[in-house]
């Protein structure tokens, strides 16, 4: 994940992460739905509990590769949030969509071979899986509050992963964070919507359902993505701008060279006089040989260190701030 306003930098290609987003969102896809179909019991607390913790592994396997978003609405928030460039957005909802509807396809090749009689009809059996409000909804639940209860989800759902991904945070657990973080939400949607907040996992089965889940999937893309922007756009407007930033940096630096420039100024009269009585002394035989060499290799000024350790110091410290992997690649301080 990326820090606001920050250009995106990363070690592999764009080819590489949008793949690995489709297989992320696959993954995701399957395990949550696999769970409802041939789950025992298949209550949303089960199915809750299987996305978030497909999400947990695959952020902790790719999250280094692309920032593990595996939802188009994650992604379009960490676009608006400064975090995402939108050429790469587009092509990773375009993968994230296509990994759920290949989850689909292998679900539904499953259901195939298994005994005939043993599972309903292809179309209600997904139909079934299928997001849906009013007299679609598990609860019946009319349309606007399936509405609010996508976008307010999503909305939160995007706030956490902003601010446990920020390059302020040092904590080592975001993964089981934002993991358990979407297992409650879709525990809480799952008897209200059959639980989506993702419109690759909307769209995944609307194919094989019956005909009146393509006509509700509108929503379950509107209100999800609607939710991410908002929540990015207001998360984005609290963040420290750019010239804060640098001027922390700056007084972190400054500080430690003034005290340098204190010390010096200090010591010069000293050094001064102690230099005239050192002219005096007679000069120091140079060793000569392998063991001179080694001698002079052996000890650098320190002035040479100290200056290339402080070099190091501000470039990393640096790095922290402005690297758009701050979450994975940075140092935890």
């Amino acid at each position: 994940m990326t820090t606001p306003g920050t250009a995106t930098a990363h070690a592999y290609p764009l080819s590489t992460r949008v793949a690995i987003e489709g297989l992320g969102s696959f993954f995701i896809v399957f395990a949550g739905l696999a769970t409802a179909l041939f789950s025992a019991t298949g209550s949303g607390s089960t199915v809750g509990f299987a996305y978030g913790l497909a999400m947990v592994a695959v952020i902790i396997s790719f999250g280094h590769i692309s920032n593990g978003y595996f939802n188009p609405a994650f992604s379009l928030g960490m676009a608006v949030a400064g975090r995402l460039k939108y050429s790469a957005m587009a092509l990773y909802i375009v993968a994230q969509t296509v990994g759920g509807l290949l989850a689909t396809a292998v679900l539904l090749a499953l259901v195939k071979v298994m005994p005939a009689g043993a599972t309903p009809e292809t179309p209600k059996l997904f139909g079934a899986l299928a997001n849906g409000f009013d007299s679609h909804s598990p609860s019946q639940v009319p349309m606007v509050g399936v509405l609010i209860v996508e976008i307010v989800a999503v909305a939160v759902l995007t706030a956490l992963i902003l601010g446990i991904t920020s390059a302020r945070n040092t904590t080592s657990l975001g993964p089981v964070g934002i993991g358990l973080g979407f297992a409650v939400a879709i525990g809480i949607t799952m008897p209200l919507s059959n639980g989506s907040l993702n419109p690759a996992r909307a769209t995944s089965v609307v194919f094989l359902a019956e005909s009146w889940a393509a006509g509700q999937l509108w929503l379950f893309w509107l209100a999800p993505l609607f939710g991410a922007a908002l929540a990015a756009a207001i998360f984005r407007s609290f963040a420290p701008s750019a010239s804060l930033v640098a001027a922390d940096l700056t007084d972190d630096a400054a500080a430690p060279a003034a005290d340098a420039a204190t010390i010096d100024s200090s010591d010069s009269s000293d050094s001064s006089a102690t230099q005239v009585e050192t002219d005096k002394l007679p000069k120091p035989v140079p060793a000569s040989g392998h063991d001179g060499a080694a001698a002079r290799k052996a000890a650098p000024t320190e002035g040479a260190k100290t200056d290339g350790a402080d070099s190091d110091s501000a470039a990393t410290d640096r790095a922290v701030i402005d690297d758009a992997q701050a979450f994975f690649d940075g140092r935890k301080k």
